[in-house]
């Protein structure tokens, strides 16, 4: 009996257990669960006229995480999400239609009733062919993204899931899969990896689900087609390389993982397919009006909207790569980054900006001088080629000084990766100039630029040279030949946390020493992916000729060649100053004639410096 009674006794005490395992859930577990039922199951109706502010975004970040760390949930957790993973036409409540579109890459599935119900469904004229007019248009949309993004570019294609393992729903084929679904009006859609049949478990087979109605959002709605696709095909080529690619950040109360690479990088895809959409210019005020956030800041939390949306603004960190360094440097860090799984993007962006002569570090400094230059101060040909759609970067009111000696304050403390901008206010009635101190916490590591900028005459640029102790001093000469002096901390440490610092200016009357202009003109040699491409009959190319001297000339050549490996033109032939330059081809040879439609290749040679890329004349 005493026997009886004590088995009886531990199978209540295992059941407990079991049932507190099933339950007891981390609150950041249920609120995930939560949100991808809100993603999946929208329940609030859509508003009539969407906020002005309104940003809706990609949903992926919610959804990645799920296969590769599924084994670190809770039983009860993983019990909530069967159902809501499966691929979507399993939660179809019609039969799903299918349709390939003409390139062979993408099958799309579909239904033409019910909440899913594609947009104007009944709507079947260009082409007349038993099909929605709405998913030949996202068809045609996907083969373009395809062959942007794969064929031009030279991206590796995602991982097929035709080696799925029967009872394994793979979409039908080999084609990659695209639902169209109804989402939550927040999200715009989202790619979900599934399964890895990678040795290592970095690359990984997924589809991806677009909304079944974007005509909600207004007239634009084929424009967020458009850079939805962009964005989403781009996460299942970056799946390929490494789905880890996340930073682990134990502190956050939400989930620990945070795809901030992922996302700033698909967002600036999005441009490098539709230049012309430009709509993530729409996220960049999250990033200019907080500069002291960390580049690698990343937020679940929709209500700080500063960190939520910053990994989207932060896509102007690869746009300065790419128009710095050239279009391949993103592609060469992610292929470096599916050399190692977890996270490693900062080291992997650091081995490869050293293989151009620069580094994370260098690249970061000179990063924060670009972002001076917007808006108003744009120079389109130096800094961002679009620069002049961006907000101004934010002074905070306390970092704008008009009397000397200053006294400091800083309202918000850099991150890591982040920076500060303080403007000293010229007296222009004044000749001389300022001594400026700057002493950095010797917790971090720092770099700290000076420009001096004139709305009429050139700028003015120069770098602390900071000590072991991150302090430095430097005089700044002439000020009145500029209108304002802008002092630049950054904090280049890689870790986490934020960081203090203090600095002084102090007006000196005897600087009045003409000073030689700073070598900060990049040494990189650069060639970029012509634009547009596939084209007819205009492209523009993109190239920066660098130098090992400050204003020394060198000859550089740009030639044209077709499939053949024969030149067909010479667009640049001569010596040439460092700095950024473009050309436009039209489609003629050097006898005037046109070209015939095909492949064609343009190489850069200056110098030591030689590449070739690929580009589509299309009639």
């Amino acid at each position: 009996m005493k026997r009886l009674l004590f088995v009886f006794i531990i199978s209540l005490v295992g059941l407990f257990l079991l049932l507190s395992e099933i339950n007891a859930k981390l609150p950041a577990e249920e609120n995930l669960i939560q949100k991808i039922k809100e993603v999946l199951t929208p329940t609030v109706s859509v508003p009539k006229n969407l906020p002005a502010d309104f940003h809706p975004i990609c949903a992926t970040p919610y959804f990645l995480w799920i296969p590769i760390y599924r084994d670190e949930l809770k039983l009860g957790t993983n019990w909530k999400l069967l159902g809501l993973l499966d691929r979507p036409d399993s939660s179809y409540t019609v039969p799903e239609s299918t349709y390939n579109t003409p390139s062979g890459n993408f099958k799309i599935h579909y239904v033409t009733s019910s909440v899913d119900s594609v947009y104007q469904s009944h709507v079947d004229v260009s082409p007349f062919d038993s099909v929605p007019d709405y998913v030949n248009f996202i068809g045609a949309v996907l083969d373009y993204v395809w062959a942007k993004e794969v064929d031009s570019l030279g991206y590796n294609q995602p991982p097929s899931d035709s080696w799925y393992p029967p009872g394994y729903d793979n979409g039908g084929d080999g084609r990659y899969d695209v639902y169209l679904k109804n989402l939550d009006y927040y999200y715009l859609g989202f790619c979900q990896p599934e399964y890895s049949n990678d040795p290592w478990e970095k690359s990984y087979c997924s589809y991806f689900v677009l909304r079944n109605d974007y005509s909600l959002y207004g007239g634009s709605w084929e424009n967020y087609i458009k850079v939805t696709s962009a964005h989403e095909f781009f996460h299942a080529i970056q799946f390929g390389y490494d789905t880890y690619e996340q930073e682990y950040v134990p502190s956050d109360p939400i989930w620990q993982y945070h795809p901030y690479w992922m996302e700033l990088t698909a967002t600036w895809m999005e441009d490098m397919i539709y230049d012309n959409i430009n709509d993530y210019v729409t996220y960049l005020p999250f990033f200019y009006n907080y500069p002291w956030l960390s580049l690698k800041t990343f937020s679940y939390d929709s209500g700080d909207p500063p960190r939520y949306y910053h990994a989207y603004a932060s896509c102007v960190w690869a746009f300065y790569l790419s128009e710095n360094f050239g279009t391949d440097i993103i592609k060469d860090i992610w292929t470096r980054c599916g050399q190692t799984k977890y996270d490693d993007v900062l080291p992997a962006t650091d081995s490869i900006l050293m293989t151009k002569g620069s580094s994370l570090d260098q690249a970061f400094r000179e990063f924060s001088v670009w972002n001076y230059f917007t808006n108003y101060r744009a120079d389109t040909i130096n800094y961002y080629s679009e620069g002049n759609l961006y907000p101004v970067i934010k002074v905070d009111p306390t970092q704008i000084h008009y009397g000397y000696p200053v006294n400091d304050t800083v309202p918000h403390p850099p991150e890591v990766l982040g920076t500060n901008y303080i403007n000293f206010v010229v007296d222009p009635d004044s000749s001389g100039g300022l001594n400026l101190h700057f002493n950095g916490s010797d917790s971090a590591e720092w770099k700290a630029s000076v420009i001096g900028y004139s709305s009429t005459n050139s700028e003015y640029f120069a770098e602390f040279n900071l000590d072991s102790q991150q302090s430095g001093n430097l005089e700044f000469h002439n000020w009145n030949d500029f209108d304002n002096i802008i002092m630049i901390p950054a904090v280049v440490t890689k870790t986490t946390g934020s960081f203090n610092y203090s600095y002084s200016a102090i007006y000196d009357s005897t600087l009045t020493e003409v000073k030689e202009q700073p070598d900060l003109v990049p040494h990189s040699f650069a060639l970029s992916q012509n634009h547009p491409n596939p084209f007819n009959p205009f492209t523009t190319i993109q190239f920066r000729v660098g130098s090992l001297e400050f204003g020394e000339p060198i000859h550089a050549t740009l030639s044209i060649y077709n499939i053949l490996g024969q030149k067909v033109k010479t667009l640049v032939d001569g010596k040439m100053l460092p700095g950024n330059y473009q050309v436009s081809w039209n489609g003629e040879d050097d006898k005037g004639e046109k070209v015939g439609s095909g492949i064609y290749f343009y190489r850069f040679e200056a110098g030591d410096y030689s590449e070739t890329k690929k580009m589509i004349l299309i009639k």
